[in-house]
């Protein structure tokens, strides 16, 4: 979105930052070293900065809404402009500042913005929601970007419309809970379940997915939808933080192993061929070794094709974000004392585990997939993904135009792709 308000106004990325006149840092702060990070950035501008004095920086995102205007500029007096994630929507505005539009505004397609690696030739994300209204207690997400905020269905299947022409043929619908989404329409309520319906019937698109949804928040509507609509893809990214109730409790997560669980079998009930991913939290404050054997025997219960994998990020600990308590007579909060944090050698040590577990049943699914024909959206006239998002590099290259959907059978695997060939 932001290289898109750039590009309407003449600029062009540039790899090179000796060329640029410009430069946006999108932060992030889900944890500390996110944020750590971006703060070495905006150091390393200082002399950038120097050099041409007319250059301008803009610092955005969600380390921007946590640090604060006054802050960044403090520490960073060459700062332009900082526009926090709550206030998102005035990008706009702030880049208008510094550049105003004279003139018409240049044409933005999908092809004119970068390449930022999480965006293949054909696939365009188009964000449903923002924000988050759960309190998990590891979370810094709903401070930074405010509670879930739907926005309206029609500007999304404008925006998804509008990619689809620009080449795009894989939607990706975004939310920090994205499948709560509900939008009180003038002409009734739109539910998740039916955004995913009209986005599917967006002329051009091809297939849908989306991140992240959270387990809280799935109903028989959606489950219909993913069972009889072929172009919802068969893949969904479910993040689980942890196998032990008692832990996912401490999280509050909201729901149990157990209900976790029936999740995935009702997911495999609707599409057999589904493939789902997570996320894992380890070392959270007060997990015993029994806990991570729980989200160890996880792994392989769910099925899960990849995980993500984290160690805990400690920064919260002491603001009141870990555990809950009250006083007897139930009248006055009582702070809650913190687990001690797990030492970092064995935190180290369970990750480790945890990811020869993952890369362990990832394996083994991805050799069950061998023999089998899927239906590949591809990227380059040598590779795609399938919907239940495995990479599949081809024998040879097809020829054919990125966005094409072609029907291949899987030969083997390679590491963490799929070999396949064309079915003429």
């Amino acid at each position: 979105m932001i290289a898109a308000l750039f590009r309407e106004r003449g600029f062009e990325v540039t790899a090179d930052l000796k060329d640029a006149d410009a430069v946006v840092v999108n932060t992030c702060t889900v944890r500390q070293r996110a944020e750590d990070k971006a703060i070495s950035q905006i150091g390393r501008l200082r002399k950038w900065k120097l050099e041409r004095p007319e250059r301008r920086v803009f610092i955005v995102g969600c380390a921007a809404e946590k640090l604060g205007s006054k802050k960044i500029k403090g520490q960073f007096p060459f700062v332009d402009e900082v526009v926090g994630a709550k206030s998102i929507d005035s990008v706009d505005a702030a880049v208008e500042r510094k550049y105003p539009v004279s003139g018409n505004r240049y044409p933005v397609t999908t092809n004119s913005l970068p390449d930022t690696g999480y965006r293949s030739p054909v696939t365009a994300f188009v964000t449903a929601m923002r924000g988050c209204s759960l309190k998990c207690s590891y979370c810094v997400v709903p401070s930074v970007r405010g509670p879930a905020v739907c926005l309206p269905p029609e500007e999304i299947l404008a925006e998804a419309g509008a990619r689809a022409a620009a080449g795009a043929r894989e939607i990706i619908l975004l939310g920090q809970t994205v499948n709560a989404y509900a939008y009180a329409a003038p002409e009734g309520r739109v539910s998740f379940a039916d955004l995913l319906e009209r986005t599917a019937a967006v002329p051009g698109v091809r297939r849908v997915r989306f991140m992240s949804p959270h387990p809280l928040y799935f109903d028989d509507a959606f489950f219909r939808v993913f069972r009889g609509n072929p172009k919802i893809a068969r893949y969904i990214h479910l993040p689980a933080q942890s196998g032990s109730d008692r832990i996912l409790k401490a999280m509050r997560r909201g729901y149990t192993r157990a209900q976790y669980l029936d999740i995935i079998r009702k997911i495999r009930a609707a599409a057999p061929d589904a493939a789902v991913s997570t996320d894992f939290i380890v070392g959270y404050p007060g997990e015993t070794e029994a806990d991570f054997k729980e989200s160890l025997s996880l792994v392989g219960e769910s099925g899960v094709s990849f995980a993500y994998c984290f160690k805990y990020s400690p920064r919260n600990v002491g603001e009141g974000s870990v555990g809950e308590g009250s006083d007897p007579g139930g009248l006055t909060p009582t702070p809650p004392t913190p687990p001690a944090p797990l030492p970092p050698p064995e935190m180290e040590e369970r990750l480790e585990r945890l990811l020869a577990e993952v890369k362990k049943n990832s394996s083994d699914i991805l050799n069950k997939r061998i023999g089998r024909i899927e239906e590949v959206l591809l990227e380059t006239g040598e590779h795609g993904r399938t919907s239940a998002n495995f990479v599949v590099r081809l024998e040879h290259n097809t020829g054919l135009a990125p966005g094409s959907l072609v029907r291949t059978e899987i030969t083997g695997t390679r590491k963490n792709t799929l070999r396949g060939k064309l079915i003429p």
